[in-house]
């Protein structure tokens, strides 16, 4: 082969080779999907807890994710009615509003199921659930369900009457216990026990409720099926790949768990209960 011939080949080779780079790099990067988280925390907390799980579920289905909240519930939820989220981690959209929307449970967060606590200051002299009556009591929002929902269900059985303060969320509850402001809060008991240990401070509870599953990764009806599929089963790795242990330990999560939409079914009766 002459030189010329050669040095066309390569030129032609070089040419073929910049060709494909070119190709390459003018694919367009995917639109990342909306993911949102219920408020139960203030956003930058949120944020700190989620973008990390966000990041290792992105990169290990291929399915870019972008984290997503309001400033309040309401915001939030108004936001997944509209249909902003592809998938969000909250249990309100099992309230009779948003049920119809098709939202599909793919996972949950793992761990023990979570009840409802009625939570006071240690040196409060409120025992039960009747001394609450005509009492202070803080709640994350109208739209909670373990922070308003159960225990409002619980107060009207005992038929007790309280004055509702509204707090934005979980952690604006116990922070009004914290400061004497009002008489009791209502939280969820995970949420509870992170708090103590987190501000160093002591809360005895005076209603705890029965147990309802952990909050639900659910999924807008309109992503495709291989698309959820793979979410989920990163979501679900979560539990065993060593990779994740650092990202779960800063989320201070357990790791996710394998759920259904039959799984909240008691979720829907107590929104129903409530609403009557």
């Amino acid at each position: 082969m002459t030189s010329r011939r050669l040095t066309v080949l390569v030129g032609l080779f070089l040419l073929i080779v910049a060709a494909a780079a070119s190709g390459a790099l003018a694919q367009p990067t995917p639109t990342p999907l909306v993911f949102g988280v219920l408020n139960q925390q203030s956003p930058a907390l949120t944020a700190e807890r989620w973008s990390p799980i966000l990041h290792y579920v992105s990169s290990t289905s291929g399915v870019p994710l972008r984290f997503r909240m309001g400033a309040t519930v309401h915001e939030t939820d108004a936001m997944m009615g509209r249909g902003e989220f592809d998938f969000v981690f909250t249990n309100h959209n099992f309230q009779p509003e948003y049920d119809s929307l098709g939202y599909k449970v793919i996972a949950r967060w793992g761990g023990d199921a979570i009840r409802c606590v009625l939570a006071v200051a240690p040196g409060s002299p409120i025992t039960g659930l009747p001394q609450l009556a005509g009492r202070r009591v803080a709640f994350p929002s109208r739209d909670a369900f373990v922070g308003y929902a159960v225990p409002i269900v619980a107060m009207k059985k005992a038929g007790v009457r309280v004055e509702e303060v509204l707090a934005g969320n979980q952690e604006g509850a116990m922070a009004q216990v914290k400061s004497r402001r009002v008489d009791a809060a209502a939280v969820n008991s995970r949420f509870l026990a992170q708090y103590s240990e987190r501000e160093g401070v002591q809360f005895r509870a005076i209603y705890t409720s029965d147990p309802y599953p952990e909050l639900a990764v659910v999924a807008n009806p309109r992503v495709p099926a291989a698309v959820v599929d793979k979410v989920r089963q990163a979501l679900l790795a979560m539990k065993t790949d060593p990779l994740a242990s650092p990202v779960l330990e800063q989320a201070t999560s357990p790791g996710f768990e394998p759920a259904t939409d039959r799984d909240y079914d008691g979720v829907r009766r107590i929104y129903r209960l409530i609403s009557q």
